[in-house]
């Protein structure tokens, strides 16, 4: 038995084998406002729920799965959300045609998570053109449907092969605030401005410093501060 070994090392060495990206970072609370979503929706998203039918009661599995089987997200959990919320909350797509599009998409095209995809790189195909005729639209409700997605997942930024590297959350009537960011990289995943956390600008905007000042400490704009303090639910 290895005395010298802290207790908990362990599973902290295990979090910190994982991707950035897919280490756990948000609470469920976090993630909803970052996505600007309800947290009861986010909640059926990852941990599923059950509902009752004619038939008798039923389980909506869970589409999205946090690491470690922990109760936080990871920054991939985020932008599969992100998906979803596209999808559900503003075109109204069932969740039990996601569900069969995502299987098809895991099934007969080998993608391990669907959701993650990017329009230009598969997902568009999937959700959008549906091959194998999952989502009945119209031509103009493609149109719609894929305009919606890319509105969405411009929040996404990602690199040259695809993958999400980070997240600009809807800020007030923006649905992508090109000042804030989530990085897994800075600040573990927190919003930041130029790399400064947004609480801890607001913060101190709340303790009575001026925007003003604020922007000549940290050597940022005064937009992007109104911004940070607009995000954390403050009154610029």
């Amino acid at each position: 038995m290895d005395r010298g070994k802290p207790k908990g090392a362990e599973p902290e060495s295990r979090v910190l084998s994982l991707d950035p990206r897919d280490r756990p970072l948000y609470t469920l609370r976090e993630a909803a406002r970052y996505l600007g979503i309800p947290v009861a929706t986010l909640r059926t998203w990852v941990r599923g729920r059950s509902y009752t039918t004619a038939q008798g009661a039923r389980w909506s599995e869970p589409l999205i799965t946090p690491p470690e089987e922990g109760h936080l997200l990871s920054f991939h959990n985020l932008v599969e959300a992100n998906v979803l919320a596209a999808l559900r909350e503003v075109f109204g797509v069932s969740m039990a045609k996601i569900r069969r599009m995502v299987k098809y998409a895991m099934e007969h095209l080998g993608v391990a998570r669907p959701l993650l995809l990017d329009l230009k790189a598969g997902l568009g195909d999937i959700f959008v053109r549906d091959p194998q005729g999952l989502l009945s639209l119209s031509r103009s409700g493609q149109l719609a449907l894929e305009k919606i997605l890319e509105s969405y997942l411009a929040r996404v930024h990602r690199d040259a092969r695809g993958r999400p590297l980070r997240f600009h959350p809807p800020v007030a009537d923006q649905i992508r605030s090109n000042r804030i960011v989530l990085d897994p990289q800075v600040a573990f995943g927190a919003p930041t401005v130029k790399s400064i956390r947004t609480r801890i600008i607001a913060l101190r905007y709340d303790s009575g410093e001026t925007p003003t000042s604020l922007a000549e400490d940290y050597g940022i704009s005064v937009e992007d501060v109104k911004e940070a303090i607009l995000f954390e639910g403050r009154a610029a």
